[in-house]
């Protein structure tokens, strides 16, 4: 009954296929393999061709003359048939990295927001402090809040009984070092690392976060109450016998065992970044863009801007552009700031100025200048949006004007247009009143929205 049954359209179909590759394979390979294993490839391809020019195929006649060409491809087929699996996968893996490289250079790039210098249009990363007697996450639920929001968990559990004292390093609050597998970038490359040093009878204990968080106001926060350490009362060596400066968190004594300190770091938003449109529309104000700094110093030497001070590296920032070539910007401070008692520390706020007027467009701008307007009449006002107003200083200090270079400046020997940026979160915001003007050549593009973590602010960026 078998010898008589016809073979199907799909199976017949999968013996072109082996058709295909066997006489791909004797092309390329004849002249390489022995006379008989060359013939032997040849005759098993010409006889399965032959069957299948046939109007009636039967079934076991064809199975009989793809094994036959399965078993001389298997012998003379070389890397044309049945590719090992490592050959494969390499092919694979290259396909797959080159359409990601190209996605990556012309269309969308990821990129991590490290620092709060947008807050709060875009996070950086954020703490969250358990306070005292607040249930510690199990790790199930420490792993669902590291696939939700990049969270990491660390804490303080004190070894020896005692007062505790935060060591200074250098008269800092930190030391910076170096994070290795598996600690560091991706789990693999070093990376920059702040390390605290916190002391309990005797007993030297360290935490180490990313070198961009800012653990100082959590320290103060949690122990004091207060938004600086500084704010803290400093032991010296002489007064307690120790080797170097502390500053004393609290007067509450810890026992062995006990958690003085834990807390959460979730991850800065993660964003796509639009790296087309601008090679057909030029930077406008309002655009939250990403940038390279390799050749900011450099350009701003050239067209003489007097800087606060210089990157001197390659990295990407993302800030906000507050200026376009030929843009005059000023910042002008209210005249209540200077007499009611604001706390200037984190700087001066002012509102900023573009050709005459208060800057408008986004909602980031028009809740920083409220936010300024608010501390004139009264500091101590809530600050409900979280926009803290910007601030006069560096290139943009009180009832300074600057103006934006462009490449039609008869002063300016670059031929490069300039852009001013500013972070949202001008306190907390190392920008273009430090360092100057973004040359247009390292602009990457604009943010277009955020892919991770899953939290109200996943989508369009604005």
């Amino acid at each position: 009954m078998t010898n008589s049954k016809k073979a199907s359209r799909s199976q017949k179909k999968s013996a072109k296929e082996l058709l295909r590759l066997g006489i791909k394979a004797h092309a390329y390979r004849k002249d390489l393999l022995e006379n008989e294993k060359s013939r032997s490839l040849e005759k098993a391809v010409e006889e399965l061709q032959d069957l299948l020019k046939s109007k009636q195929v039967l079934l076991s006649e064809l199975e009989e003359k793809v094994d036959n060409l399965d078993a001389e491809l298997k012998i003379s087929g070389g890397y044309y048939y049945h590719k090992k699996g490592w050959v494969e996968n390499t092919e694979m893996l290259m396909v797959a990295a080159i359409v990601v490289i190209g996605i990556r250079s012309f269309f969308l790039q990821p990129f991590i927001i490290p620092t709060n210098s947008m807050y709060p249009s875009f996070y950086g990363m954020q703490p969250h402090l358990y306070e005292q007697g607040e249930k510690m996450p199990t790790i199930l639920e420490r792993s669902l809040e590291k696939i939700l929001f990049g969270a990491s968990h660390y804490k303080l559990e004190v070894e020896n009984s005692g007062l505790l004292y935060l060591v200074l390093q250098n008269g800092g609050s930190f030391r910076y070092g170096k994070a290795n597998f598996p600690n560091g970038r991706f789990f693999i490359f070093p990376s920059t690392i702040k390390e605290y040093v916190f002391e309990i009878a005797g007993k030297e204990q360290i935490i180490q976060v990313p070198a961009e968080f800012d653990l100082d106001s959590l320290i103060a926060k949690k122990f004091a109450g207060i938004n600086d350490l500084r704010d803290l009362p400093l032991i010296v060596p002489q007064d307690q016998g120790f080797t170097g400066n502390r500053l004393k968190l609290s007067d509450a004594r810890f026992n062995k065992g006990d958690v003085a300190l834990a807390f959460d770091i979730l991850l800065g938003d993660a964003l796509f970044v639009d790296r087309m449109s601008y090679n057909f529309v030029t930077p406008k104000v309002g655009d939250p863009a990403v940038f390279r700094t390799a050749s900011i110093d450099d350009y701003n030497r050239k067209i003489g801007t007097e800087v606060r001070s210089f990157i001197g590296e390659d990295k990407y920032y993302i800030k906000r552009f507050v200026g376009e070539p030929g843009d005059n910007l000023e910042m002008i401070v209210p005249d209540e700031i200077f007499t009611n008692g604001t706390d200037v520390r984190k700087g001066t706020p002012g509102v900023l100025y573009r050709n005459g007027e208060p800057i408008q467009g986004k909602d980031s701008f028009e809740q920083n200048r409220l936010r300024t307007v608010q501390l004139s009449k009264n500091p101590n006002t809530e600050n409900e949006s979280g926009y803290p107003g910007y601030r006069a200083e560096g290139l943009l200090t009180n009832r300074s004007s600057i103006k934006v270079p462009s490449k039609t400046d008869p002063d300016n020997p670059t031929g490069l247009n300039g852009y001013f940026a500013m972070g949202d979160n001008s306190t907390d915001s190392l920008d273009g009143r430090a360092w100057g003007f973004v040359p247009e050549n390292e602009i990457i593009g604009r943010a277009l929205l955020v892919y991770y973590p899953f939290t109200r602010r996943w989508g369009l960026s604005n």
